[in-house]
């Protein structure tokens, strides 16, 4: 069994809440004295942080399956709240999460990241104009719209 893992679990770093502030990024994940855990993907030329979240009450995420947290809720990594972190100021700590979820991540991370890339090239399609109504009600909340210029759309 390969148990190389090829990427980072940390939480984003004070320096990223100071400069993208909750008052003018009001999609980005942010509670007082609960920092998010989230798993690092690099695609092209970005790192993306994608939140682990106690509750996804949508399907544009992965979902574990096997998480043994204390909630009734589905957990998973929220694509929708995915922020772009190139600068390595951004990324704090390193996190630890729950084991049955590390084990499912490590067997899962290909499939992740592969439907993590293609909400991100099908945000860029939307934002670029070449959508549907669907693709508008899919990405309303999404922390993305923030990260245009990384993203390379121009408008």
């Amino acid at each position: 069994m390969n148990t190389k893992k090829d990427y980072q679990l940390n939480y984003l770093s004070p320096e990223f809440y100071c400069e993208y502030t909750s008052s003018d990024y009001p999609e980005i994940e942010n509670k007082e004295n609960r920092p998010y855990m989230v798993v690092l993907i690099k695609i092209e030329n970005n790192t993306f942080a994608v939140p682990f979240r106690t509750n996804v009450p949508h399907n544009n995420c992965y979902k574990f399956k096997k998480s043994t947290r204390p909630t009734n809720t589905v957990t998973g990594l929220d694509y929708t709240k995915a922020v772009i972190v190139n600068d390595s100021k951004y990324i704090g700590a390193a996190a630890r999460i729950n084991d049955k979820e590390y084990i499912e991540l490590n067997a899962n991370y290909p499939f992740i990241v592969k439907q993590f890339k293609k909400f991100v090239f099908d945000y860029i399609k939307f934002a670029n104009g070449k959508t549907n109504y669907y693709s508008a009600k899919k990405f309303k909340y999404t922390t993305l719209k923030y990260f245009h210029e990384q993203l390379g759309i121009s408008k």
